[in-house]
C-alpha cells in the first residue's frame, strides 16, 4: 500500500514512547511538551529558530512588548549549529570562512557572542541590549562543545542564568544537542545529565547523530510548552519528516541504551582524558591541551610544531594508520569513540597518536639535520 510519509502510522506512536521514556529518565517524566522530526540536525536548528522569530515577530511588531527594537541572537564563541543559513550564522567556529567567501554574509549584525560559562558577559549581552534598543530572540549553546572547543561543557550555574534572563526577557533558549548527543553523558538530553535533573527545560533541544545511528536521515526537536503553542502551522514545511524508516532507526538506538551503556561512557571517558593527560605529560610541547566530557575529547597540538588539517596533517597520518579520527578546535584531534569502548582499546589510540607525535618529530628533526648540512 502506498502512502504518503506524512501518513499517521504506529512507528510514530512507537518513537513518541521511546523518546518520552529516554529524556526526563532522570526525573518523573519528559518535561518536554511537543517533538518535531526533521532530516538533519541544520533543519532542527533552523525550524527552532524559525519558531524563534515568530516570537520576536509578536515581541517587536506595533503593540508588542518590544516594539520597533531590533533583533539579536546570542550564541557561544566557537559554538557550532549547522551549515544552513540561519544556524551557519550563529556558528562561530565557521564564521571566518563564511565572511571570507560568501557575499550574504558580509555585513550581517546582530550575532553576539560570549565565552563559554562567562556568566558576566552573558548578563552584560543582555544588559547591552537594553541600552541599544534590542530584543534578543535566541540564546543557543551547546550542552558539550563538538567542533569548535571539543568537550567542553557548560556548567549549570551558567545554565540557569541563561535560563533566567531568556525567561525574563520573553527570548528563547536553545540547547543544541547534535554533536553531544548520547557521547556526552550517557544521556540523550541535558535534562538527564549528572547536576542538571532538576533544571529547567529549555525552550528547544534538538539530536540528530545520536538518534538516527549514521544510518539514516533524521533529526528531532523537543519543544517547551511555549515553544510548541509559538509554532504556526505554513512557516515550515518537510516531505520526508517522520518517515517510518527513519524513526525505525531511532526506536532501535533508543531501545539499545543501558544502564551499562550509559556507565560506560562515563567511565571511559574519564579514563581516555587522564591518559591522553598522561601522553601530555610525557611529551612536553606537543599536546597544549586536553579536554573531554564523556567519549567527546580532544587533544589539541601545538601549531608551532603540529599540522592537524591537510594531507600531510597529523589527521590524515592517524587515519593512514588505522585511527579514525577527525579534526576540531582550532588545531586539535577529536574523539568520538564506539560506546563500549575498552579500556584496551584506549590504550591502543592512545599509542598511535604517540607513535604518530614522534613520526612527526623526527621527520622534522630529519629535515633540521639535513638543511644544517
Amino acid at each position: 500500500v502506498m502512502a504518503n510519509v506524512m501518513t499517521p502510522s504506529l512507528t510514530h506512536m512507537r518513537f513518541a514512547e521511546a523518546i518520552r521514556t529516554e529524556v526526563g529518565h532522570s526525573r518523573e517524566n519528559c518535561p518536554f511538551d511537543r517533538f518535531i522530526c526533521m532530516n538533519s540536525g541544520s533543519e532542527s536548528v533552523t525550524v527552532a529558530m524559525r519558531i524563534a522569530d515568530i516570537n520576536a515577530r509578536l515581541m517587536t511588531d506595533v503593540g508588542g512588548p518590544h516594539e520597533g527594537k531590533k533583533i539579536w541572537t546570542v550564541a557561544l564563541d566557537h559554538g557550532f549549529h549547522g551549515r544552513t543559513d540561519r544556524p551557519a550564522s550563529i556558528s562561530d567556529s565557521c564564521l571566518p570562512k563564511y565572511r571570507d567567501k560568501l557575499a550574504s554574509f558580509r555585513n550581517r549584525e546582530g550575532v553576539k557572542l560570549v565565552p563559554p560559562n562567562d556568566i558576566d558577559k552573558l548578563q552584560s549581552v543582555f544588559k547591552e541590549a537594553e541600552e541599544n534598543n534590542a530584543f534578543i530572540e535566541l540564546v543557543a549553546m551547546e550542552p558539550v562543545m563538538g567542533e569548535g572547543n571539543p568537550g567542553l561543557s557548560i556548567t549549570r550555574d551558567f545554565y540557569d542564568i541563561a535560563r533566567k534572563l531568556s525567561n525574563m526577557h520573553g527570548s528563547f533558549l536553545l540547547i543544541d544537542s547534535i554533536q553531544a548527543g548520547l557521547r556526552g553523558q550517557g544521556c540523550l538530553s541535558i535534562v538527564d545529565y549528572p547536576g542538571f535533573e532538576d533544571c529547567e527545560v529549555p525552550d528547544f533541544e534538538t539530536w540528530s547523530k545520536a538518534l538516527n545511528a549514521g544510518q539514516y536521515p533524521l533529526s528531532v526537536l523537543g519543544m517547551s510548552e511555549r515553544a510548541s503553542k509559538t509554532y504556526v502551522v505554513g512557516v515550515y514545511g518537510n516531505t520526508m519528516t517522520t518517515n517510518p524508516r527513519s524513526l525505525e532507526t531511532a526506536i532501535s538506538v533508543l531501545d539499545s541504551i543501558t544502564p551499562e551503556l550509559r556507565q560506560n561512557i562515563r567511565e571511559r571517558g574519564k579514563e581516555f582524558v587522564s591518559k591522553l593527560e598522561k601522553l601530555s605529560s610525557a611529551m612536553p610541547g606537543c599536546i597544549t591541551q586536553v579536554q573531554g566530557t564523556g567519549l567527546l575529547l580532544s587533544a589539541e597540538l601545538d601549531p608551532a610544531r603540529f599540522t592537524v588539517v591537510g594531507v600531510d596533517g597529523v589527521e590524515q597520518w592517524c587515519r593512514r594508520n588505522g585511527l579514525g579520527v577527525i579534526h576540531g578546535g582550532v588545531n586539535a584531534l577529536r574523539f568520538t569513540p564506539h560506546f563500549l569502548i575498552t579500556s584496551e582499546e584506549i590504550d591502543m589510540i592512545v599509542s598511535l597518536v604517540e607513535s604518530c607525535l614522534k613520526s612527526f618529530i623526527e621527520d622534522d628533526q630529519m629535515v633540521e639535520g639535513i638543511l644544517a648540512n
